[in-house]
């Protein structure tokens, strides 16, 4: 994001990691998941992609980005079944 969509500002701070908090207050990037095989019981061949933010430091608008998004099109492009 080059200027917030939203009010035009240039002050954008960018690749903000997303994070989420798990078992024990574990601190974990948060993640996108697309499956090559979605409607297999087993070996549903997942692939992930971390998720980073671009955020606006005057009004805080906030847009997110897939971190490896070519990994995820390798693997929509191998799917079995369209869902």
């Amino acid at each position: 994001m080059k200027s917030c969509p939203d009010c035009n500002s240039q002050k954008i701070i960018p690749h903000v990691k997303v994070l989420e908090r798990g078992d024990g207050n574990a601190s974990y990037s948060l993640r996108v998941a697309l499956e090559e095989n979605p409607d297999a019981l087993f070996f549903k061949g997942r692939t992930y992609s971390n998720i980073k933010a671009s955020v606006c430091a005057d009004c805080g608008f906030i847009q997110f980005y897939a971190e490896d998004p070519k990994t995820l099109w390798a693997t929509y492009q191998n799917r079995r079944n369209d869902v």
